[in-house]
């Protein structure tokens, strides 16, 4: 059904038209991502669909449509923790806590039967609005995004965290219609796996703008590209995308030879000096016109190349002996030797904050080990690529700041190119070649940035998440590069599709270990689960005296064992609720919106579930 519609949407910044006469339909059900180059403006569409941007156009959609926009860079209230960011303070079930939390205080002090009848009536309350469901469930989508101390304040995120938060957010609304602005920058394999599940079951309508291809082929059913000021509508995930347009650019490029072919041969017979005798020539004479406009008005098609030569390197690039790092008083990993050799393709994977960028920083020379030694090739040039651009200068013209990294570049066949040759063959018209860094979007200085690297002849790479914020033509053509590259690829990345294409061995860094692994993805994935499977921690056995003490530290509130009870209720509740979704699924053989239904309800009771368990271990650990 359809369920959201615009028409003729145009949008303008000052006099440029970023867009214009736009139509798209949105049904109910749809996971749609939105494509193209940066700087097409695909976040622009976003933002008037979600209208908190003007535009001119028709918006349409039912009474009471709901719409959750998840920006990139989203703004949270400092003031709060992070669990309260995520939960609408201003829900009444919220002010029943607030109520809730106030009484358990008193009671702390001064236990009485009227405070706690008056409790026993909020918590009835609270019970009957689904309240601890709607808080425990916050607390279930912030843990699987992987953000666990959820009572922190929010000053204390990172960048990438504070955008995890603002994502919980969103999901925890379930809007009609769920806009997604690179939601997988930041998380990690694991986090990407359940955002993946939870938007595949999710009943109400997702359009979502990502670099990730794996994301995308695994959530969508329809990929629409923005190009040149226009919408393409393709059906299917991205593979299906991929050979569609294909197909539809051999049948274009068929089409505009024949017409330049046809044209050759018409200003052949106009060169003759070709009168309009009669009505027959005269008609030939205008269709010449014709077919002059359209062959001039063929446009190069919008495609990158990188073809630079690199300087040649030796055998031997780095030889890592015993290397150990700390950050402030966490370990990282100790003890960790190897040897890069020019043909390595190594990425670099583990759990946000083991230390893969800190690896990184230690082979650029950027850090030094605090054990351990780290050897560099003689004729090693590293180009690294990191994720904070540090070497944009935002107040440079772009050619400027191109030409400040090399005059001229060389090709693999070791041509000569010029900067401005290199922009144009990076998708940067000559047009905009003076534009101020700060004036482009962030995929387009994501572009500007990689081609500052290239384009000084480095023999080794170092990437640190390339593949964030770049389109995916601009990662397909360096996927093409790195395969042709003739030196040692190291990088760090989340992106599985990127991964699966340009690394042939990982750095797995777990447990204060950096792991090698020779193969794909899958290998790792496999090794993965044999040594988390494998590792356990050893701890010394506490003696009587000191676990007398821990238990004399964990004092157990009247809170908690009120939180005890009904966490013990709510269990057995969804354990049945659980086991009568089940039996309903077995009998439901043919209505497929029932079945999503069930299926959507079951997925929502595992997480509830898992959370309390979670929560009523510990409590039940402390009460004993």
């Amino acid at each position: 059904m359809e369920a959201y519609k615009i028409e003729n949407l145009t949008k303008q910044y000052g006099v440029k038209t970023v867009f214009e006469n736009l139509s798209l339909s949105i049904s109910t059900g749809d996971k749609i991502a939105l494509v193209g180059i940066n700087g097409t403006g695909k976040s622009a569409l976003l933002k008037c669909i979600a209208e908190i941007e003007e535009h001119n156009g028709t918006v349409t959609h039912p009474n009471g449509f709901t719409i959750e926009y998840a920006a990139q860079s989203p703004v949270l209230d400092e003031s709060l923790s992070i669990t309260d960011n995520v939960l609408d303070l201003a829900h009444p079930v919220m002010q029943l806590f607030k109520k809730y939390n106030h009484i358990l205080k008193q009671m702390e002090s001064d236990y009485n039967d009227t405070l706690a009848h008056e409790l026993s009536e909020v918590q009835t309350q609270i019970e009957q609005m689904d309240g601890f469901t709607y808080r425990s469930s916050a607390e279930a989508i912030l843990t699987k995004l992987g953000i666990l101390d959820l009572e922190a304040p929010v000053t204390t995120l990172s960048g990438g965290q504070k955008k995890r938060v603002a994502l919980a957010k969103s999901l925890l609304k379930a809007p009609d219609l769920l806009l997604l602005d690179e939601p997988t920058n930041h998380l990690d394999f694991e986090s990407i796996y359940w955002l993946i599940q939870f938007i595949k079951n999710y009943n109400k309508a997702v359009l979502v703008v990502t670099h990730d291809r794996y994301f995308l082929n695994e959530i969508t059913n329809r990929i629409v590209e923005l190009r040149n000021g226009k919408l393409y509508q393709y059906r299917g995930n991205y593979e299906d995308y991929i050979v569609q347009k294909a197909e539809d650019e051999l049948i274009l490029a068929n089409q505009e030879q024949k017409e330049r072919q046809l044209y050759k041969q018409e200003l052949a017979w106009m060169r003759k000096g070709a009168k309009a005798r009669t009505t027959k020539q005269q008609a030939r004479i205008d269709r010449f016109s014709d077919i002059e406009d359209k062959v001039k008005a063929q446009k190069k098609s919008e495609t990158m190349e990188i073809n630079l030569q690199n300087k040649r390197l030796g055998k031997q690039v780095f030889e890592l002996e015993s290397v150990g790092m700390h950050f402030d008083d966490k370990i990282l990993f100790e003890s960790f030797s190897d040897i890069v050799q020019t043909t390595d393709r190594i990425g670099i994977v583990g759990q946000n904050g083991t230390g893969k960028s800190t690896l990184l920083n230690l082979l650029s020379g950027e850090l030094t080990p605090e054990t351990g030694t780290i050897k560099v090739g003689q004729t090693v040039r590293v180009g690294y690529y990191r994720q904070i651009e540090m070497e944009l200068e935002k107040d440079m013209r772009m050619i400027d700041f191109l030409r400040e990294k090399a005059e001229i570049g060389f090709t693999a066949t070791g041509e000569k190119i010029s900067v401005t040759q290199l922009l144009e063959r990076f998708l940067f018209p000559s047009a905009v070649h003076g534009t101020y860094i700060s004036k482009l979007s962030g995929g387009e200085r994501k572009r500007l940035y990689l081609l500052s690297i290239l384009i000084q002849g480095p023999n080794v790479l170092l990437l640190d998440e390339p593949t964030n914020d770049l389109d995916t033509e601009t990662l397909t053509v360096l996927e093409q590069y790195l395969e042709s590259f003739k030196g040692a690829v190291i990088t760090v990345s989340h992106d599985r599709y990127f991964l699966n294409k340009a690394v042939t061995s990982y750095w797995y860094i777990h447990e204060y270990t950096v792991h090698k692994i020779l193969g794909d993805f899958e290998d790792y994935l496999d090794f993965k689960s044999q040594i988390e499977k494998s590792i356990t921690i050893q701890t010394p056995e506490k003696s009587e005296k000191h676990k007398n003490q821990e238990k004399g530290t964990k004092r157990v509130s009247y809170k908690d064992k009120r939180r005890f009870e009904f966490l013990t209720d709510a269990i057995e509740s969804l354990e049945q609720d659980i086991a009568d979704i089940d039996s309903a699924i077995a009998q439901e053989t043919t209505n497929y919106d029932k079945l999503n239904q069930l299926t959507t309800e079951r997925q929502e009771k595992e997480i509830l579930y898992e959370t309390y368990f979670e929560e009523w271990d510990e409590l039940s650990a402390r009460m004993e």
